[in-house]
């Protein structure tokens, strides 16, 4: 089964399809201390997590490299249009093990060789200290498995040093850091790459990227 077919397959139609496809989250010891559910079309008739994940991109807005005002119908056609009509992207809703809603993270570009690490957003503290970053292997787990893809990149914005140390520790590394030009239009700000003697900000988006191998030989117990 291609990739196209397993990602179209996970995005259901109800939270109740979604849960039993479910990836479970595992510490070092194999205990479940969460687990990441696919979104689907069930997510567009549930308000109440449309607006959960809109106040965590605008209280988290300055991470990311396009800046604007979160908005509930923005948060709606980025669901719809840019993660569920996507064949190659993925967005899943992080869980802890007393299942709260707590974050989410997704899977972009995907191709068949590989795909960019996305959305990545504790939203509220709770369950093990260590979630996100098990959540994170568990993602690339089950994409490495599942998709056929041989790599994984993803793009951070270089004040984000905590988010920089996560995906270091998992095996991420620095591959290029690109000058930045910061554009604003009609209240979006946006950063578009350019050249050194072009960039406007005094930070630059790192790119980082993660061969499977790599991934394996560091998280090895993820077997």
């Amino acid at each position: 089964m291609n990739y196209i077919n397993v990602i179209s397959l996970m995005k259901k139609s109800s939270f109740e399809e979604a849960f039993s496809s479910r990836v479970s989250v595992f510490d070092k010891e194999r205990n479940v201390i969460g687990f990441l559910v696919p979104v689907g079309e069930w997510i567009l008739s549930d308000e109440v997590k449309i607006e959960q994940i809109r106040l965590w991109r605008q209280r988290t807005m300055r991470m990311f490299l396009t800046q604007f005002e979160s908005t509930f119908e923005k948060t709606f056609g980025y669901l719809k249009n840019l993660s569920i009509e996507q064949q190659g992207r993925m967005f899943f809703l992080l869980y802890d093990d007393k299942h709260r809603f707590v974050g989410h993270i997704g899977i972009a570009g995907v191709d068949g060789k590989r795909g960019e690490l996305d959305n990545l957003v504790r939203g509220v503290d709770g369950g093990n200290p260590r979630l996100v970053y098990f959540a994170e292997v568990a993602l690339l787990h089950w994409c490495f498995q599942n998709l056929g893809i041989v790599e994984s990149d993803v793009r951070v914005i270089s004040y984000n040093w905590l988010v920089l140390s996560l995906h270091e520790e998992i095996g991420y590394q620095h591959i290029e850091n690109i000058p930045l030009k910061k554009i604003t239009k009609d209240g979006v700000v946006f950063h578009e790459p350019t050249n050194t003697d072009e960039a406007n900000v005094n930070y630059s988006c790192t790119k980082m990227l993660l061969n499977k191998d790599v991934f394996y030989e560091i998280n090895d117990w993820v077997r």
